[in-house]
């Protein structure tokens, strides 16, 4: 753990010291999160839920939509090799090409894809090959861990999870439960955006049994995550 938060700076500073990242947010100052010198838009408290996920769990592979800079990649990819984990793959989506994520990969088992799975308005995959690449992957032997974090997280979650195996395990970020939990407890204590609620996906967890794992820990950081039950 400590090989990863000494990776990590929020606006130049000790992310940890004394909570600056949630203290600065409570006091309305932007602050911003890097890793290995890649951006991060997460809270760097990510870390603590995200080990004790990939520790239990132990993943064959990791799905994520949503690159951006690359920063939450390699964050992940560093978890998963502090648990021993050095041949599970990442492989990682963006409609822009993670340029500095690739300059840093080198030979870690990181696979990042410059294309959208998704049809513009999100309400399908692109095309039929984009749905089979991505189903392909769910369903190898082992765990699958996917992570929704690009354009329309509910929408990517919604389309993803038919798909999963049982065990496997389906997350997305900027969660929270609900409106009222957002305003009360989340906005300007822990993070300030929201676009994934429990009634976005409450009929798909319903449909394919997929139920809360983790889940107290990880609403403190913003993201929902399930397991295929």
């Amino acid at each position: 753990m400590e090989n990863i938060k000494n990776k990590m700076s929020c606006s130049g500073n000790d992310c940890f010291n004394d909570d600056f990242f949630n203290k600065n947010l409570k006091n309305g100052i932007i602050t911003h999160l890097v890793y290995s010198n890649l951006s991060v838009e997460q809270n760097p408290n990510i870390v603590y839920p995200f080990s004790n996920l990939i520790s239990t769990i132990r993943p064959s592979r990791v799905i994520e939509i949503g690159t951006f800079a690359g920063g939450l990649t390699l964050i992940i990819r560093d978890i998963l090799d502090n648990n021993g984990l050095y041949e599970s793959e990442i492989t990682t989506y963006d409609v822009n090409e993670a340029t500095y994520l690739k300059e840093q990969m080198g030979s870690k088992k990181i696979i990042a894809k410059t294309k959208n799975l998704f049809s513009h308005s999100y309400s399908t995959f692109n095309d039929e090959d984009s749905k089979n690449e991505i189903v392909n992957l769910i369903q190898q032997d082992g765990l699958t861990l996917v992570l929704c974090d690009g354009g329309v997280k509910k929408n990517e979650f919604n389309l993803i999870s038919p798909y999963l195996k049982i065990g496997d395990v389906i997350m997305a970020h900027d969660y929270a439960a609900n409106l009222e939990e957002f305003e009360n407890n989340i906005k300007g204590k822990v993070w300030n955006w929201m676009e994934i609620q429990d009634s976005d996906i409450d009929d798909c967890c319903s449909t394919f049994n997929l139920i809360p794992l983790n889940q107290e820990e990880f609403t403190n950081v913003a993201w929902v995550c399930k397991i295929k039950n």
